[in-house]
Order: C-alpha cells, then structure tokens, then sequence
C-alpha cells in the first residue's frame, strides 16, 4: 500500500513538473515575443525618422533644380545609345534638329518601344544635322547625336562648293527660298524635297539619283535632303 503511494506521488510530482515547465515555456515566449515587438516598433521609429530626414534633403536640393529647369528654354537631348526615348513623356512632342559632331550618326522614330521593322515610322543615317518630326506615343532612338527643338536649333547655311554627305536643309531657316543648282559628286548624287521632316509619299515632292547638275525651286518651309552633292544657289 505504501509503495502504491509513493509510486502515485511521484506521478503526481512527474505531472506538476511538466505543467510547471509547459507554463514557464509559455512565459519566456511571450517575453521573447514582446521584446521582439519593441525591438521591431523601435526599427520602424528609427526607419521613419530617416526616411523623413531624406525626404526632407530632397526636397531640399529639388528646390534650386526646379528654379534651373524654369530658366532652360533649350531642351537639348543627347545621344542615348540605343536607349528609345518615349515622346509626350521623355520628350514634348515637336520638329527637332539633330546636330552630330560624328561622321555618320543615326535616328529611329517607332510607335513601338522595341521597334519591330513594320513598327518603325522613319530612320536615317545623316552627317552633321538633319530634321525630324515625332508625335505623342512615339519612341525615338538617337545614336551620336543630340536633339534641339526646332525654335531654339542653330541655323546652317551652305559653305561654298563643299559636297554634302547625308544632310537635310529648312527652307526659310538655313537657306533662303529660291532656285538652285544640285550637282552628283563624281558619278551620281542624291535629292530629296519635301514638305515634311519625315519621310511620307503625300508630302514628298521630289525624290531621286542625280548623275547630272539638276535645277530646283525651293518653297520656304520645305526641306531638302541631299547626299554626295554639292548645292548651289542660283543667281
């Protein structure tokens, strides 16, 4: 009878033991798990300070760059490297120069940003400047060049008998309205007028291979393309 008792005492002394710990456990838990909470709240406390300190930076140094952008009235973009620039986002929608200081440089104008071939609306390898339209929703793509818009670019007028490369002339900005002679350079030259900065068949008045001296009137507004020619105002 006495060892019945005592071996039901250490069972009841076994369960208390347990019940004790389950409890202790459930103790250090939840210390563990506010502590945690506190560590957690004063990460975010501190976070939020520092991201208010870095909002307030910003907008700190954005105060002097807006006031700069106020001044800028020519929007200049450079070359992108093959990086399409999205217009009506990246750039207001318009006419631009495009002035290179490389021998050959290239644009692409696409109503895609990838550019697929029955995506792309015009592109062109030019020399020195040539003239380009883009609307909304366009992507341009520019490689060694950089982009005026049409009322702040530079005027480029005709230098003596010099051939032109790849290069495309405003009529009433860089060259007057008039008659002129267009010359092929050695065997056969290139002539392109249009109403348009773009290439388009309603707005293409002239578009062909020269091999001999070739006489045009040109319309202030209109643009001239030409290529291993020489041009020549007529007197």
């Amino acid at each position: 009878m006495i060892k019945e008792n005592s071996f039901f005492a250490k069972i009841k002394f076994y369960i208390f033991a347990l019940i004790f710990l389950l409890i202790l456990g459930v103790v250090i838990g939840l210390l563990i798990t506010v502590g945690l909470n506190n560590k957690q709240e004063e990460t975010k406390l501190s976070n939020l300070e520092n991201n208010n300190q870095i909002i307030d930076l910003t907008e700190k140094i954005d105060e002097p760059l807006t006031e700069v952008e106020e001044n800028i009235d020519i929007p200049v973009v450079s070359s992108q490297e093959d990086t399409p620039l999205q217009i009506g986002v990246d750039l207001p929608a318009g006419i631009y120069k495009l002035i290179s200081k490389q021998p050959t440089a290239f644009y692409r104008i696409s109503t895609t940003y990838n550019a697929d071939f029955i995506d792309i609306k015009d592109n062109d390898v030019f020399s020195s400047f040539t003239y380009i339209k883009v609307d909304d929703g366009d992507y341009l793509t520019l490689i060694d060049t950089d982009a005026i818009s049409l009322e702040n670019s530079p005027n480029h007028s005709i230098k003596g008998d010099s051939t032109h490369q790849n290069v495309k002339y405003l009529v009433g900005k860089d060259i007057q309205a008039g008659s002129y002679n267009v010359s092929p350079d050695v065997k056969y030259g290139f002539v392109e007028v249009s109403n348009s900065p773009i290439r388009s068949q309603s707005a293409t008045v002239l578009s062909s291979y020269i091999t001999k001296p070739l006489s045009i009137n040109l319309l202030e507004g209109q643009y001239i393309k030409i290529s291993q020619s020489k041009i020549m105002l007529n007197q």
